[in-house]
């Protein structure tokens, strides 16, 4: 009996800091190009994982319609996310790095990378919708949710015009990037 309650102990532990769920509304007339970033903030920062290529997530994506991205896991994502990303790249100290594929047995939900990192930052570009055009309001950002990781808390955006913005922020262990 013992055995087993140290066994879900650990078990709830490690998803008790687990990378958490990571949710995209763009609410805003543009399409995002961007990069979303998670990091383990208690051990030296590492491991690090990002997106390899930019997600897209088209104008007016949002849970209102449906549309938003979802990744709950890297792994899951690939199946479950209308924005699947397919490969990773993964630091796991400050000379290396390297890509792995959505279905990496390292990045599976119960693996060390999953229950050590959390979303924590985002950089992008907005882009006129349909098109590969960076949009005329300046909307590009590199943001970050408080972190010991991070250069400083850069969670809110204002384009220069005040027409567009961007929030991020975590609420229950679901992390938000908010685009309007």
């Amino acid at each position: 009996m013992k055995k087993i309650l140290m066994i879900l102990g650990t078990a709830v532990a490690s998803f008790a800091y687990s990378q958490g769920t990571i949710i995209v509304n763009n609410y805003s007339k543009f399409d995002f190009y961007g990069f979303l970033m998670a990091t383990n903030s208690t051990s030296g920062c590492y491991p690090r994982v990002g997106n390899d290529g930019a997600i897209v997530v088209p104008a007016e994506s949002h849970m209102g319609n449906g549309l938003e991205l979802v990744y709950k896991d890297y792994m899951g994502q690939f199946s479950s996310s209308l924005y699947p990303t397919a490969n990773w790249v993964v630091t796991l100290n400050p000379t290396s790095s390297s890509i792995m594929a959505w279905n990496n047995v390292n990045l599976s939900p119960g693996g060390t990378i999953a229950t050590t990192t959390k979303w924590y930052a985002t950089k992008f570009d907005m882009m006129d919708a349909g098109t590969t055009n960076s949009n005329t309001e300046n909307f590009r950002a590199n943001m970050n949710i408080a972190n010991a990781c991070g250069t400083g808390i850069n969670d809110y955006f204002v384009t220069p015009s005040g027409n567009n913005s961007a929030e991020m922020f975590t609420i229950s262990g679901i992390t938000y990037l908010q685009l309007y």
